[in-house]
């Protein structure tokens, strides 16, 4: 371990800009000890203490003017202290300003890595448009708004070279390289992500091929992180559970099916654009604890009574159905008779997040009072 940080500094000693910050600093320390000892040698009542104080005043330009040189000695040594003092400050200034342009330049361009943790990686660039709305969603997800997001595309739209101002404010890092790459996803740092999303084309179906390959990839070696991908083709889906992929949509599917209920049902649209936003209105969730977390004393009950349950303690949701496992199609408007099994996760309606675990006891006895 010791070794390893030892080299790690020899590293950035031999780099320029920092072996010129070193000499930098070495001139300047005995810059200030030089004039230190001749003020103190030579002025009447200057302490050496006096004299560093002095140093570190004149060399900045600051030039309070409580200890002043009337020797020529002191007065030579102010004289040349003060010029060095400029020179180093302005070279040390430089390196710095250098340093931060070649950071940005390297975050723009998509070259640098990320070294965070528990952030979410957003994979391609369909559009500029379509990353933006993606943000803009993720800022009223109650579990993703606050982590970091570092996005990783092969190419940008337009064959840009460097990430847009507006896009690049909104995100934590832009990595540019192939995501299926596996050094591509070492410096996004995706061992250390707790999700990744994987966006598609339309236009380019191919993509469908590569995000696959990239979420297989992220689950065979970082099975902990939680991937979820777009497919442009409908079959593409059959194929995730292959590479244990955590979940998926088909665009294409998703808009033929609500262009041909629209045609039905003219403004049906606008009730789905309400459900699938996060910014305002009400969204569709499913229940992260499980009906056999709760505490039912093995007491079995309904689908039933458990919509009349929720009704009269007057929660602020509507139960739309279940789902029996992970990953599994949901069963919406089941029978009310139908019984409930300990793994059913709940489908319901609701404006934020609802605490089924928390709240469960007094789901329970409201089914117990209910039934008599």
């Amino acid at each position: 371990m010791h070794f390893y940080t030892f080299r790690r500094i020899l590293r950035k000693l031999r780099q320029s800009d920092i072996r010129m910050v070193l000499g930098l600093g070495l001139i300047f320390s005995l810059m200030v000890l030089i004039f230190a000892w001749v003020l103190s040698s030579y002025e009447k009542g200057v302490t050496f203490y006096d004299g560093l104080w002095t140093a570190y005043i004149t060399s900045t330009t600051i030039g309070y003017g409580d200890v002043s040189a009337v020797t020529p000695q002191g007065r030579w040594v102010t004289v040349l202290t003060s010029m060095l003092g400029i020179g180093c400050f302005g070279v040390l200034t430089g390196v710095i300003m250098e340093r931060a342009m070649q950071r940005r330049i390297k975050k723009m361009k998509g070259e640098g890595k990320y070294l965070g943790n528990g952030h979410l990686i957003i994979v391609n660039v369909p559009s500029y448009a379509e990353t933006t709305e993606l943000l803009k969603e993720l800022d009223h997800s109650p579990d993703f708004k606050d982590i970091p997001r570092v996005l990783v595309a092969s190419y940008l739209p337009n064959q840009d070279k460097e990430i847009p101002h507006f896009l690049a404010k909104r995100i934590d890092a832009f990595i540019l390289g192939l995501p299926s790459a596996l050094e591509t996803l070492q410096r996004a740092n995706a061992a250390e992500s707790k999700a990744c999303v994987l966006t598609s084309s339309a236009v380019d179906p191919a993509m469908d091929d590569t995000n696959t390959l990239t979420a297989g990839l992220i689950e065979k070696y970082w099975s902990q992180v939680v991937t979820v991908m777009t497919c442009s083709r409908a079959e593409t889906l059959n194929n995730l559970s292959t590479f244990g992929i955590d979940g998926g949509i088909s665009t294409t599917d998703l808009q033929m099916g609500l262009l041909v209920q629209e045609l039905e049902d003219p403004g049906l649209y606008q009730v789905y654009s309400e459900l699938s936003s996060n910014a305002e209105g009400n969204q569709i969730y499913i229940s992260r604890s499980p009906i056999g977390s709760w505490e039912s004393a093995g007491r079995e009950f309904s689908f039933g009574n458990l919509k009349v349950a929720a009704i009269e303690l007057n929660f602020p949701v509507e139960i739309l159905g279940l789902q029996k496992k992970a990953g599994e199609k949901p069963i919406l408007n089941p029978e009310n008779t139908q019984m409930l099994a300990p793994t059913d996760h709940l489908v319901y309606l609701s404006k934020k997040r609802f605490d089924w675990l928390k709240n469960n006891g007094e789901i329970i006895q409201q089914i117990k009072k209910s039934s008599g």
